[in-house]
């Protein structure tokens, strides 16, 4: 990493001092990525995704030679096009993660967060996915910010507060997106595929319910929370809790990153020949609803970056829908390709 390597070098026991030396090597432990990619955990978790793979395939009766005529006249071009509005996200991630930041911690480490420049932040983002990508269980999100406290000695739980409310605006923004797109677009054809949206906005239910009791009943639980974990505690909630001013540009930024998400579903499209004619006449919002799909599917921590159950989800939403098979399954392997295989790949370069 261009902007942090040099940070990220100290000892663990220089590094802030809200964790003793004991803790500090715990958790490096416990976040050891090497440690974590081959054990039983992980391993597990990806002959899970082979199961539903295998259960798919063989469910479905797709025919390969089908799949293959749709990608072999794949448009290289514009699937680059995809290729750079996809990633075109991170630095907008990682400017709204420091807005985030700013928020959090301008009444205690305002240098230190100035330090942190979006590049690096979003480099850090960028690692964090593929942690993601190649564990279960969501680990990047810690990841991201105990890169964080190396880089600048930053608390680590306020900074997972940041990274907490960061998710909740995604959802929040996600569920709003998928309520408009799923029931004015779809409206009676949804069936099955109802449940998606409705974890969509479940989602960003609890997330504002959880928001709410944190802030109202935050001395409350502060007198259950045993007395060891209180100071953490506390630090998880101001950074959750105080990272959330400027909403207004906190909503833009996050649109703004799902609207291009829906932007690299359709240049996927149109990099296959296809369109979503057949499925609705209002443009571009059948794509957005299947990007927000995705995102509501990889939110299931079975599975490393949603592996298996994001692909098997989503062609089954497009069929569902109207896709015929083959489109459907070559369109979810090429933006897989984009959102999942890259990031395994140039992550593991970072």
């Amino acid at each position: 990493m261009a902007a942090t390597d040099k940070n990220l070098k100290p000892e663990v026991e220089a590094l802030a001092d809200d964790w003793s030396e004991e803790s500090e090597q715990q958790a490096e432990q416990e976040l050891s990525i090497g440690n974590r990619v081959g054990n039983w955990k992980t391993l597990l978790s990806f002959a899970f995704a082979l199961v539903v793979f295998a259960v798919a395939i063989v469910k479905g009766g797709f025919d390969p030679h089908a799949i293959w005529n749709r990608v072999k006249h794949l448009n290289v071009l514009i699937f680059l096009s995809a290729f750079v509005v996809y990633y075109a996200t991170f630095p907008i991630r990682g400017y709204r993660w420091k807005v985030l930041l700013e928020n959090a911690y301008r009444g205690t480490h305002p240098q230190a967060v100035d330090d942190m420049t979006v590049r690096g932040l979003s480099e850090i983002i960028y690692i964090s996915w593929f942690v993601n990508c190649v564990v279960p269980a969501k680990l990047g999100d810690l990841y991201r910010a105990y890169l964080a406290k190396l880089w600048v000695h930053i608390s680590w739980t306020k900074t997972i507060g940041t990274v907490l409310a960061e998710r909740i605006i995604d959802i929040l923004v996600l569920g709003l997106f998928m309520a408009a797109t799923g029931f004015v677009v779809f409206h009676n054809r949804l069936g099955g595929v109802s449940k998606i949206l409705l974890l969509g906005v479940a989602l960003a239910v609890v997330g504002i319910v959880m928001l709410i009791v944190m802030k109202t009943f935050s001395e409350r639980i502060r007198r259950v929370v045993p007395s060891r974990f209180q100071e953490k505690y506390v630090s998880f909630e101001e950074g959750a809790l105080q990272s959330l001013r400027r909403i207004p540009l906190l909503i833009g930024l996050t649109m703004l990153i799902w609207l291009l998400e829906g932007s690299r579903f359709q240049l996927v499209f149109t990099s296959l020949g296809l369109n979503t004619h057949s499925i609705s006449t209002i443009p571009f919002a059948p794509v957005l609803f299947f990007a927000l799909g995705t995102a509501v599917l990889t939110t299931i921590p079975f599975t490393p970056g949603g592996l298996g159950l994001v692909e098997a989800g989503l062609v089954g939403m497009m069929i569902y829908l109207g896709v015929p098979k083959a489109d459907a399954a070559a369109v979810v392997l090429v933006d897989r390709i984009l959102s999942y295989y890259s990031v395994a790949f140039f992550g593991f370069v970072v």
